[in-house]
């Protein structure tokens, strides 16, 4: 367990393996130091878990009173993953189609300007012709 200690009375951070927890100093100055253990309160709530209580892990560093809020903190970094993968592909998408864009303009007329509609070409594309029935 790696501590960085900024000053005597100040708040720090304490890592535990990828997670950080807020530690407040203690009350009275003289007082002995507690540290933060991870085991000590849910992740998620925050609520005290005591020792003779399950103590629910995820992640291997994480640990929940509860499976209730694990099964929460489970749902939430599905949905955080679920966003990455849509934002990647995405984002891999429009590469791509900006690359056969540039192609394509590339191709044809590098001086051809892309125009917004404007009331005299909108009849245009109004008028496209329809199947009969």
């Amino acid at each position: 367990m790696a501590a960085a200690a900024v000053k005597g009375n100040e708040e720090r951070y304490v890592m535990v393996a990828s997670r950080f927890f807020r530690v407040k100093p203690a009350a009275v100055a003289g007082a002995a130091r507690h540290h933060h253990h991870f085991l000590d309160s849910c992740f998620l709530c925050k609520r005290s878990i005591s020792r003779d209580r399950d103590i629910f892990m995820y992640k291997g560093d994480a640990a929940f009173c509860g499976e209730e809020c694990r099964q929460d903190q489970m749902a939430m970094d599905e949905a955080l993953h679920a966003a990455a993968r849509r934002h990647r592909k995405q984002a891999a998408a429009e590469q791509a189609a900006g690359t056969a864009r540039r192609e394509v303009a590339g191709a044809t007329t590098a001086s051809m300007m892309h125009r917004r509609p404007t009331i005299a070409n909108l009849g245009a594309v109004a008028r496209t012709p329809v199947a009969a029935s």
